[in-house]
This record gives C-alpha cells, structure tokens and sequence, in this order.
C-alpha cells in the first residue's frame, strides 16, 4: 500500500479499519467462481462488474472498489469453459480538518478458471475449477476492500492462497418466467506460504436466488453464505461463529445481447458492522 502521508492518526485510523476486516477475513473464505447473477441464456457470455463496498469510518472514493471481467463459453452441449479476472483499487481519504491523509493501493485478484458439466437434459450442473495465487501480499488495503466486496469470493482475493471449487447447481426458468438457482459448493483453501503457518481449510458455501426473468428485464433476491467445515483456522467449536451470510438483490434490462445490471448486497451480523452495504453495476453481452 503507497501512503502520500504519514500522520499517526490517519495511519491508526486505517489500521483499526483493516484489522476488523482481517479478523472477519480470519473466520472463513468462499468459494464462487463468478456472479451468481450472471446471464446463462445464451451459449458465450461476457459479464464486466464494479462493486462499491461502503465501508464504515472510512470516505472512499467513487470508484475505489472490485472491477471483475468473467466469461463462459459451451465448447459442447453439455461442457462450458468458464474464467474470471478480478482486479481491486482502494482510494480513501481521512476527514480530518488538520491532518487529511489520502490511501491509495490497488491488486490483480486471483483469477479463476474452470469448466461446467450439465448433467443430462435436467436443471442441474456441476462446477469444477481453480484460483492460483496472484494478488499482492503487500496491498491490505486493495486485499480488504476486495474482501468485503462480495461475500462469495473473498478467495479472488487472498494472497498466498490457491483454492480448488467444486460446485453442485439447480437452476431453471419456468414457464411462467420464475428463475430460482440453489448452489451448493465445497472449497478447498491450500496456503502456498510455508511461513504464516495458515491451515488446509476446507468450506461449505450455498447461494439460493430466485425472481423473474422477461425478455425485457430480470430482476430478483437472493441469500448466500458459507460455513468452516474444518476448525483449525479458526479454533472456534461453535459453527454459528464460524458462518456468515449476505442478502443480495439483482436487476437487469434490455431485450438483446448487452445487457447493463445492478446489484445490491447486505451483509448480515457481524461482517455488517464494518460494510453496511455494497452497491454493484455491470454490463453483459451474450449470445
């Protein structure tokens, strides 16, 4: 992280800041490869995000937040190739009449590849797939913002990490135009730094999201949230301590193949004391 000044006070305020995030980070990792939200009625999709996070105590910028460019595309009926590229920038400024200070710290995330199975001619489908670890070890203020930006995937975001995902889904379109989706997924955490003395950790995660999808617009709301299955990273016998969970609400709009989108997600319990919300846009292009 690059500091354009150094006042005790500016550098206490982030750090307090950053070690209530790191300590929710601490408890659990998810494991979503991609928006849940992203558009499956077409054979190739390219979905582009920006997720805001509005963290408490701290006056970020506009566009200080997740830019995330994630792709799927059928190489038969039956298997997709899926992929995302994730990337965070933290801008902020402390408000203090006599001493502003400015933060500024940016990070590729770890980008994910993957394939899908569609199993049969039914509503379900498998994931399988990776993330290898190339965020910064250096950036925890690019690492934290990218953190509490979306709650299914914090491990785009984990340095000296690689995780391995796999997923059982549910998803179909009625004919009365009801879309409901139920994710079920098993992460597994493996640390690539010997030295910080982390744990494998293995994860349960779950997303449930249902609404309507028209030609003209699709809109709905959803849960997620994700449990430690394992309890050395944690310590913590208590699985209620060890899970946390989202609300998340999603619209986009036009009939053809660019679609813009928007997003709102609010963390629950504890994770909400330090992001009371996250709000999100995209634009998507399928066919």
């Amino acid at each position: 992280m690059k500091r354009r000044s150094r006042s005790p006070r500016a550098c206490f305020s982030l750090l307090v800041a950053g070690a209530a995030l790191l300590v929710i980070a601490t408890f659990s990792s998810p494991a979503a490869a991609q928006s849940p939200w992203m558009a499956r009625d077409g054979q190739h999709t390219l979905m582009l995000e920006f997720l805001r996070p509005s963290l408490e105590g701290i006056n970020s910028e506009v566009f200080s937040g997740v830019f995330a460019l994630s792709g799927r595309g059928a190489v038969s009926s039956r298997v997709s190739v899926v992929g995302e590229l994730p990337f965070v920038r933290h801008e902020s400024t402390l408000e203090d009449p006599f001493f502003p200070e400015d933060f500024s710290s940016n990070t590729i995330g770890n980008p994910y590849a993957g394939v899908e199975l569609q199993l049969a001619s039914g509503p379900a489908f498998l994931e399988f797939g990776v993330r290898p670890p190339l965020a910064a070890d250096d950036e925890p203020a690019a690492t934290l913002t990218g953190i509490v930006s979306d709650l299914t995937r914090w491990e785009a975001f984990f340095p000296d990490a690689f995780s391995i995902v796999g997923a059982f889904n549910i998803r179909e379109v009625t004919p009365s135009k009801i879309a409901y989706r139920l994710r079920v997924s098993p992460a597994l955490v493996i640390p690539t730094d010997n030295s910080s003395g982390d744990e494998t950790t293995l994860f349960a995660v779950y997303s449930f999201q249902i609404g309507y999808h028209g030609s003209i617009a699709r809109v709905g709301a959803g849960m997620s949230g994700r449990s430690e299955v394992t309890q050395e990273f944690t310590g913590s016998g208590n699985i209620g301590a060890r899970s946390f969970s989202q609300f998340e609400l999603h619209a986009d709009f036009l009939p053809g193949q660019v679609r813009p989108g928007l997003d709102l997600r609010v963390p629950l319990g504890e994770l909400g004391t330090v992001v009371s919300m996250v709000f999100g846009a995209s634009i998507t292009w399928t066919r």
